[in-house]
């Protein structure tokens, strides 16, 4: 029997170096951040656990859902650069943190929801042979999860607006990463944003579980 085979399209904590497109920003490895062989990111534990074929890894560090920012606005994950590549039988989506919780111009909370919502309609139409799944974000504990960033919206916020959004399309489907309580003391994430091994195995795990129980 064949292994399916799986794309990813996501942010920093799916980057890792020489397994992402050649331009794509990246964040991992990084010095202090124990997350140092391509075996430690969440999406090979995912593969190994699940008998998965990675097709591509579109992360792209800094990325953004909307097309707002400081980076190159075909770094946001509609680009049509980003969606060329994507494809089998599942595809993961994994991003939206930094549309909220980036210093530099944070977009509003309804930028956002039209954006993931323009996302969500154009991945339904051109991968409908994929299996789409879209994740909202881990819980960041640099700041609470009820702290309003300068456009006055909060984490809660931006995992509630992409809930509501999957929630209205039957191909679309959700993994609900930011309903995992994260603290700032259980050692998941080194910096408040970025997991280290031990946040990687945690959302091998979310992963897993999201996709088996679709």
């Amino acid at each position: 029997m064949s292994k399916r085979t799986f794309s990813i399209l996501g942010d920093s904590i799916s980057t890792f170096s020489g397994y992402n497109p050649e331009g794509n920003e990246i964040f991992y490895p990084r010095e202090g951040y124990d997350v140092t062989l391509v075996d430690h990111t969440w999406w090979a534990i995912l593969a190994k656990r699940m008998g998965l074929n990675l097709v591509v890894n579109e992360a792209y560090s800094g990325s953004r859902i909307s097309r707002t920012g400081i980076r190159p606005l075909s770094s946001c994950f509609i680009d049509e650069k980003r969606q060329r590549h994507l494809g089998g039988d599942l595809i993961i989506v994994f991003g939206g943190t930094n549309d909220w919780g980036q210093a530099d111009q944070p977009t509003t909370l309804e930028i956002f929801r039209s954006a993931y919502r323009d996302l969500v309609e154009a991945m339904t139409r051109a991968h409908s042979t994929s299996t789409l799944f879209f994740c909202t974000p881990l819980q960041r504990t640099e700041r609470s999860l009820t702290t309003a960033n300068i456009n006055g919206w909060t984490q809660l916020d931006l995992a509630e607006a992409i809930r509501q959004v999957v929630a209205d399309y039957p191909e679309a489907h959700l993994i609900d990463l930011a309903s995992y309580p994260i603290r700032a003391q259980d050692g998941l994430l080194v910096d408040g944003v970025h997991p280290g091994r031990k946040g990687m195995e945690i959302v091998a795990s979310l992963m897993q579980a999201g996709i088996e129980g679709r």
